[in-house]
């Protein structure tokens, strides 16, 4: 998963040393070019300050249309990015400047997505990722401090997770309502997200009697 962030801060940053004003698509085309990643996109605008994807494709999956504010320190690059689209997503790619070379190891903060999806026992739920930081080294993930809410008007109560990294580069948190009751969980894995809600948060009885969790995966 190191690589999908990998992915946002070369398409939303010039090389080091660049002028400021040729145009990005001129070197983000040659850098995607050289990349052992799947990076796919339709039109690129803008300079080394700021600009706009769209049709952002990573692995033949949409990631969505983007636009992109870069800041500058002593210290590090920061690529800023937010949706334009119905996508909902937010946030800063950091890269230190003393381990520029290291292109397995960046940092994420402030990432915010919301999605709605539905199954055939529940409809229209809520997914709500806030994510305050992550660390990714050596395209794994190291260190995670954020949380999904999950609600939907067919269920009882909000269900929240404390995300946490674990072996096989895997994302994963328990999930529990208010009353710290543990009612499900949550798990991502090369590009997909599993979700299991315990069938006590859905009203219908009926649904109870016949399975104890509700199951669906998510590709991204």
């Amino acid at each position: 998963m190191g690589k999908f962030f990998l992915t946002l801060l070369l398409i939303f940053m010039l090389l080091i040393g660049s002028l400021f004003f040729i145009p990005i698509n001129f070197f983000v085309s040659s850098v995607v070019k050289n990349l052992d990643v799947d990076i796919e996109y339709s039109y690129l605008e803008g300079n080394i300050f700021s600009g706009k994807i769209l049709d952002l494709y990573y692995d033949n999956n949409f990631i969505g249309d983007f636009n992109y504010k870069n800041q500058f320190t002593f210290n590090d690059i920061s690529a800023n990015f937010y949706s334009i689209d119905e996508k909902n997503i937010a946030g800063t790619v950091v890269k230190e400047l003393h381990n520029i070379t290291d292109m397995g190891t960046i940092v994420l903060k402030d990432f915010s997505a919301s999605s709605i999806v539905s199954t055939d026992l529940i409809k229209y739920v809520d997914l709500h990722l806030n994510v305050e930081e992550l660390e990714i080294k050596n395209f794994e993930c190291a260190y995670i401090n954020g949380n999904l809410k999950i609600s939907s008007q067919e269920i009882n109560e909000e269900l929240i997770g404390e995300l946490a990294c674990f072996e096989g580069n895997t994302i994963s948190a328990e999930l529990f309502n208010k009353r710290m009751k543990e009612l499900g969980n949550i798990t991502y894995s090369d590009s997909q997200i599993q979700v299991r809600i315990s069938t006590k948060t859905i009203p219908d009885r009926r649904v109870q009697l016949l399975m104890d969790y509700v199951s669906f995966t998510i590709d991204l």
